[in-house]
């Protein structure tokens, strides 16, 4: 249902109320955006309920991009299995320059059928990125900092922190999403310019990173006074 005190607003979508119809939401999503927001943002980013943005870091790294009106398509980087399957994690959120949306929006609208409009899937980042590579000829932006560090991530911070090559056969999809361009490990996992967590589910974790990320000092000011015993 709308609500107007959020704001939410409840979008029609062709199918079931379904996870497994992600796609035909993210569908309804963008052509929504398109046809009310298209020319009052530069950006358009997309991502779920548990998902944790730092908006300012956000901000500063699209400014870099360059004029908005051209193709910008950022996010996480995944090359799936099967050929030519480059997608932006869903995950860890991505971000449509207004360039793209323009003609995304249209192939929407239009059904195109490179755009797979009837197709039923939970993979909605999968989908998005197949319309913009073969219809629209929209590529991937690798968005890691100078030193090679991750600004999209797809799991929490301490998952990406403490994550180790092998160590879990359930993580091998990980580990082959990323050889292409590797994964920094340890301290490295994670820009200092960092964007978004994935996975964030819990509103004492939200609390809890929030205060660790904005309110550090005053943090580590209380530390040092309870070691000093006042």
């Amino acid at each position: 249902a709308s609500d107007p005190r959020i704001p939410a607003i409840s979008l029609p979508h062709r199918g079931a109320e379904s996870y497994n119809n992600m796609w035909q939401k993210v569908r309804s999503i963008w052509m929504f955006v398109g046809q009310h927001y298209m020319d009052q943002f530069d950006y358009f980013f997309l991502g779920g309920d548990d998902l944790f943005v730092l908006p300012q870091n956000l901000r500063a790294y699209l400014s870099t991009l360059g004029d908005p009106n051209d193709d910008y398509f950022v996010g996480r980087r995944f090359k799936g299995y099967g050929r030519d399957n480059y997608f932006n994690s869903g995950g860890a959120g991505y971000a449509l320059s207004r360039g793209v949306l323009r003609r995304y929006h249209q192939a929407l609208v239009d059904e195109d059928p490179k755009c797979a409009p009837h197709a039923t899937t939970s993979m909605e980042d999968v989908q998005t990125a197949a319309c913009l590579r073969h219809l629209l000829g929209v590529g991937l932006t690798d968005t890691r900092d100078a030193q090679g560090r991750e600004r999209f991530h797809p799991f929490a911070p301490g998952t990406h922190y403490t994550y180790k090559p092998k160590d879990d056969p359930n993580m091998q999809w990980y580990e082959d999403y990323n050889k292409e361009w590797g994964i920094l490990l340890g301290k490295d996992c994670c820009s200092p310019e960092t964007v978004s967590f994935h996975y964030i589910k819990k509103a004492t974790m939200v609390r809890h990173l929030y205060k660790l990320l904005y309110h550090a000092e005053e943090c580590r000011q209380y530390q040092k006074g309870g070691d000093s015993g006042t």
